[in-house]
């Protein structure tokens, strides 16, 4: 309706929580940039805060749903004491009442399941229970970013299978996408799988702030047309 800000959940891991930004906020500054340079009227939920005070001159809503060194499901952590971002859904996650899911999960299994076929797998069903917990909000779901060339200690030949997992996993999502829209379930998707490996930190891991603002601009896109004024 006309005057009230529709409700965005930022939903993932580390990506979504900004890890690496210069203002540990990540897309989700960049992408509030563009919504107030467009004179949309946005708000974050999500049971966890983090970022500036201000962007653009507003105050920036600083919640989210974002988990470093979170996978899609429990007990696939390539570190102890990092659960699943689907035991948060329907609380807190949606607690919130989103009018608008933008999800980006999947990265910290690439290295220890190298398993992108059971990551899509994994995914499918995380999409069904956001879908059945708030059945008329927009699931926005990514392919996910580059692993990249090297990455945090890991072996040459770590990497190549991450990649491998990741563009199987990546290749996947645009069916599981359609899948969910033929059950009359309101989901579109974005790729975020071609961001210039420019936008990561030398890591490899994280986006830098390019990288990020990168990632907003894929958001928005898909976004733009849907925000009230």
């Amino acid at each position: 309706t006309s005057g009230e800000a529709c409700k965005i959940l930022p939903l993932g891991d580390s990506f979504t929580e900004g890890v690496k930004s210069s203002d540990g906020a990540g897309y989700r500054s960049q992408l509030f940039k563009l919504i107030v340079a467009a004179k949309q009227k946005v708000t974050f939920t999500g049971s966890l805060t983090g970022g500036p005070m201000q962007v653009s001159g507003q105050n920036f809503p600083r919640m989210h749903e974002g988990h470093a060194g979170w996978t899609i499901d429990p007990g696939l952590s390539e570190f102890s004491g990092y659960g699943g971002i689907s035991s948060l859904v329907p609380s807190p996650a949606l607690s919130g009442n989103p009018h608008i899911v933008l999800l980006h999960i999947g990265a910290n299994e690439l290295f220890p399941t190298k398993d992108g076929a059971g990551m899509a797998t994994r995914l499918d069903a995380l999409v069904d229970k956001i879908a059945d917990n708030v059945p008329s909000a927009l699931i926005v779901v990514a392919q996910i970013t580059p692993v990249g060339s090297k990455n945090n200690g890991h072996t040459q030949a770590q990497v190549d299978a991450a990649n491998a997992a990741q563009m199987l996993y990546n290749s996947k999502i645009p069916a599981i996408v359609q899948a969910h829209v033929a059950k009359g379930q309101h989901v579109i998707g974005v790729d975020m799988s071609k961001m210039p490996l420019s936008g990561l930190t030398t890591a490899s891991v994280h986006p830098n702030d390019q990288g990020y603002a990168y990632m907003a601009g894929i958001w928005y896109a898909a976004l733009n047309d849907l925000l009230p004024k």
